[in-house]
């Protein structure tokens, strides 16, 4: 975008130099509501506020309260901590008016959702003339301390921790890998963002498969990929700032090259299950609590394996621990020390084809050993444990009826 240029006329304006870093300047500028320009950017805030969230309850409250309705007119600068900018430059053009410049990674770093409800009220409502909001522009702060304060300023209600990690970087890698797919633009990255699936989504779909913390021999399994993703998200944001600069030492960026076949076995576990199991005539699945239907004319997407939709869906609590059974077929490559699947993905699929049946029995066996409701089921050890011994059994029995084929070849 380049440097962008905004006028702020001011009612009052002071300047101080900053005690540690005398290369930032502060400057504090009371503005009337009335008076701010609309179109300052929002690089530097890990939350972004614009478009989001303002129905809440908070923000309703700021609204009010700047059009006067729930308080007196003249005191919105007493009661709102205001907006923070970061800038490259402040210009005095009058003894009122203030040209602010401001470059790319730069803009509101904190009082986004003030700003955006002021840049609305003055198109959709009538602010009272002596409204006034302060507006602090800082200048001179390097771009590496940019993370840090949008994290510090941003605290009234708390930034989550995958939107912080955005603003840093660290999901680039998994953006470049999925931006030639169809569902790209479906994967919001940051609270604000509006999306169908969340990046969190993504991080515990190869949490799931992650065979360099849960090897498939160890009994172990990656159950937090359902029941603790904030922990995930906190282990994958730790992992890249372990390894920052070199990737393909960081485990989750050794699990890099299966993240897009991993998002295609998750819909079609997800998408196959119910038609499996009443074909297999093991009851009703419409009946299960694993399955969900959707409401009204509404449908469920299944992007990631370019599936049709479909008015049914598997959990997520019924879906993770039969998703992560899979992770039998996960292998490390000696040669990269990076994750492949173990045949090709192609076999992975034709492993779901062959098993989806044996593991829809599974399933119905575990309703009744540990309960009907999904959240139970996704959380249930024992239940991730027999699915995963299932599918290593599975592989057992082929890998030593392969081997006794290929002798009968031999002796022929």
């Amino acid at each position: 975008m380049g440097l962008t240029t905004h006028r702020i006329r001011v009612a009052e304006v002071r300047r101080v130099k900053h005690p540690v870093f005398p290369e930032i300047e502060k400057h504090y500028m009371t503005v009337r509501a009335l008076d701010l320009p609309d179109g300052i950017r929002k690089d530097a805030n890990a939350r972004d506020g614009e478009g989001q969230d303002l129905r809440k309850q908070v923000y309703k409250e700021v609204q009010k309260s700047l059009l006067a309705e729930s308080s007196l007119p003249g005191i919105f600068d007493l009661k709102n901590k205001g907006i923070v900018i970061l800038a490259e430059t402040v210009r005095k053009v009058s003894d009122d008016l203030y040209e602010v410049a401001i470059g790319d990674g730069q803009g509101i770093v904190d009082g986004g959702h003030t700003y955006e409800i002021i840049c609305k009220a003055q198109t959709e409502s009538e602010i009272p003339e002596d409204q006034y909001v302060e507006v602090q522009v800082r200048t001179g702060v390097d771009k590496s301390l940019i993370t840090d304060i949008s994290a510090g300023l941003n605290t009234g209600i708390a930034v989550k921790h995958h939107s912080i990690a955005n603003l840093d970087g660290k999901f680039d890698w998994m953006k470049d890998e999925v931006a030639s797919q169809p569902y790209a633009d479906l994967i919001a990255w940051r609270e604000s963002d509006d999306g169908d699936y969340d990046v969190r989504d993504l991080i515990c779909i190869l949490e799931a498969m992650n065979v360099f913390d849960f090897p498939n021999d160890s009994g172990t399994h990656p159950i937090s990929a359902y029941e603790a993703r904030e922990r995930v998200m906190r282990k994958f944001s730790e992992d890249y700032d372990e390894h920052e600069g070199n990737l393909e030492e960081s485990t989750f960026g050794k699990l890099r090259p299966i993240l897009r076949d991993a998002l295609v076995l998750y819909d079609r576990i997800r998408h196959d299950f119910r038609n499996v199991y009443n074909e297999a005539d093991l009851g009703n699945a419409g009946a299960l609590d694993i399955v969900e239907h959707a409401k009204g004319k509404h449908k469920f997407s299944f992007p990631f394996g370019g599936l049709p939709a479909s008015e049914w869906r598997l959990t997520k609590g019924g879906l993770y621990p039969l998703f992560a059974a899979f992770r039998n077929k996960v292998a490390i490559d000696p040669a990269t020390g990076m994750a492949r699947w173990d045949g090709g993905f192609g076999s992975v699929l034709k492993l779901w084809e062959d098993m989806q049946v044996e593991l829809a029995t599974q399933m119905k066996a575990a309703i009744k050993d540990y309960g009907h409701k999904p959240d139970i089921l996704g959380k249930a050890r024992g239940h991730w444990n027999n699915l995963h011994k299932s599918v290593e059994n599975r592989l057992l029995r082929d890998f030593k009826r392969s081997v006794s084929e290929a002798g009968l070849h031999a002796a022929a």
